[in-house]
C-alpha cells in the first residue's frame, strides 16, 4: 500500500524540475478536495481507475424492552467501483 509520502517521492523522482514541497502541496490539495467531495455525498470519478461514492445503509430496527422505543439508525460507507480498464489489468 502506498502512503502519501510514497506518492510524493515517486512524483518527485519522475519530475526532477518540481520541488518536493510543491508536489506535497499538490498531493495534499488533491486529497483535501477528494475527501471534501465525498463528505458532501458527491461522486468522484478518476478516469481509467474507478469511481468513489457514499452509500447509505440502514440498521435493523432495535427495540428497548423497558421503554418500548424503536430506534432506526443509518450510517454511511465509502463505495468503490473499479473501471473496466483497471478490472482487466488486475485480471490479466
Amino acid at each position: 500500500m502506498a502512503t502519501k509520502s510514497d506518492i510524493i517521492a515517486k512524483v518527485a523522482k519522475k519530475h526532477l524540475l518540481l520541488d518536493k514541497v510543491i508536489i506535497a502541496a499538490i498531493v495534499d490539495s488533491f486529497f483535501r478536495v477528494f475527501s471534501n467531495t465525498l463528505k458532501y455525498h458527491n461522486r468522484v470519478e478518476i478516469r481509467g481507475f474507478g469511481s468513489f461514492s457514499i452509500r447509505r445503509y440502514n440498521l435493523k430496527e432495535a427495540s428497548n424492552l423497558t421503554s418500548q422505543k424503536v430506534a432506526k439508525h443509518q450510517y454511511f460507507k465509502t463505495y468503490f467501483r473499479s473501471s473496466k480498464k483497471l478490472s482487466l489489468l488486475i485480471n490479466e
